[in-house]
């Protein structure tokens, strides 16, 4: 390999960190922004969401109405991610990083919030239209006041569509585990 395609290379995975970190903070802010359509095409279409106990929630349609449902209940979200430690090896990649999330039911009550930090896993894949979660796996490891449970144990999500007024029933796998990354 000459010097250029090696500095080409260097400079490529570079790129691949950058844009991957792009992702995982649109990740959160489309979170924050209650963007569920573009939350989910974070994702790829096959992408695997877990966040602890829900088991696998499986491709883009379902990863979009399971994340609202969870989180449309609090008036105020931020999400935070440190620590990434991303690694590519061509068109995929993985990542370790933290969550830290704070959420208030009333902003109007801003000293009334739940809070939670865990571990992330995800892995990505390089598409046509850039880099995608394949996959992704949330292990919490603390909540701090009213816990955040009702988050994490949902099988059944209910998810309230505050522009067209309708709820929409969607089930979560039953399952009590991530599938594809094991226990950590």
């Amino acid at each position: 390999m000459s010097d250029l395609q090696a500095l080409e290379k260097r400079l490529r995975i570079l790129e691949d960190k950058d844009a991957i970190t792009s992702l995982l903070n649109r990740y959160c802010n489309t979170a924050d922004d209650r963007d569920w359509v573009s939350f989910g095409q974070c994702f790829t279409e096959d992408g695997v969401m877990c966040f602890e106990n829900w088991g696998d929630v499986v491709g883009q349609e379902k990863i979009t109405a399971a994340a609202g449902g969870a989180e449309d209940r609090f008036e105020g979200l931020q999400h935070s991610m440190t620590n990434q430690q991303v690694d590519v090896d061509g068109d995929e990649a993985a990542c370790r990083c933290y969550l830290w999330f704070a959420a208030t039911m009333d902003r109007s009550k801003p000293h009334e919030y739940h809070a939670f930090g865990g571990h992330y896993r995800f892995k990505f894949r390089r598409t046509a239209e850039g880099w995608r979660i394949s996959q992704m796996q949330l292990k919490k490891m603390w909540a701090q006041n009213e816990d955040t449970e009702g988050v994490f144990n949902a099988y059944e999500v209910l998810r309230w569509n505050r522009t067209r007024k309708f709820r929409v029933r969607i089930k979560i796998n039953e399952l009590s585990s991530c599938t594809w990354l094991g226990q950590g």
